[in-house]
């Protein structure tokens, strides 16, 4: 009898210990969990709210997508911009695979929702390259800089709103990477935005012939006007 309640109380004592354990992981990962952009939603996020499916654990969290900081000469290496190393479902990339965003170029605002806000060292916006190949992985090269703000090493309130002037020169889809930069360690933050581009001014020039000619009437009768005899 003795032997048993011993050992009962071994087994009790063993469960106690898994569950401290859980719970000090749980509190690990919620502690490391930082942000996102909320507007417009990101792939992160899209999963989250279950628009993407087959996210994995990012679903969860998806404020965690951290990797090394000062891209785009560091971080994360080509084809791992999305998910970095921590969430390998993000860095899948087709053109079919994820839901898009439709959004107008010109002035767009974006949306972080920190959850655990650190001082930062700038942000940064990228997009795909006009003529970018939406079947292959994420590379720095099909990426350009078109929006920059500095953190000036401040910590930021939970809501961070940037003005930004999407390109207006390309449409369709096209991903944006929102990259936050940290001052107080050497990582950063990723957000993969899979946008439908709208640029309806693109379209308008395609579709408007360019009356070069229209002129060259009225010059003709002036000329004629000048010779004698008419």
């Amino acid at each position: 009898m003795a032997k048993s309640v011993f050992w009962s109380k071994m087994l009790t004592a063993c469960i106690m210990m898994l569950l401290v354990g859980a719970g000090t992981m749980t509190f690990a990962a919620s502690a490391s969990a930082h942000g996102y952009i909320e507007s417009p939603a990101s792939r992160a996020y899209l999963c989250k709210q279950g628009v993407n499916t087959n996210c994995g654990q990012i679903q969860w969290e998806p404020q965690s997508v951290e990797g090394p900081g000062s891209f785009p000469q560091s971080g994360p290496p080509d084809g791992q911009l999305a998910g970095t190393g921590r969430f390998p479902e993000l860095n899948v990339q087709t053109e079919s695979r994820w839901q898009k965003v439709t959004i107008h170029g010109g002035e767009n605002t974006f949306q972080w929702y920190l959850t655990a806000p650190h001082a930062t060292k700038e942000w940064k916006y990228y997009i795909t390259k006009k003529g970018w190949n939406p079947n292959k992985p994420l590379s720095r090269d099909e990426l350009e800089l078109f929006c920059y703000y500095p953190g000036d090493g401040k910590r930021p309130p939970n809501t961070v709103t940037h003005t930004c002037n999407v390109p207006t020169d390309r449409s369709g889809y096209h991903v944006i990477l929102g990259v936050w930069e940290i001052a107080d360690t050497g990582n950063a933050f990723y957000q993969a935005v899979d946008v439908n581009l709208v640029n309806n001014n693109l379209a308008a020039q395609k579709s408007t012939p360019q009356n070069t000619d229209a002129p060259i009437p009225s010059m003709i009768n002036w000329l004629k006007s000048l010779w004698p005899g008419n």
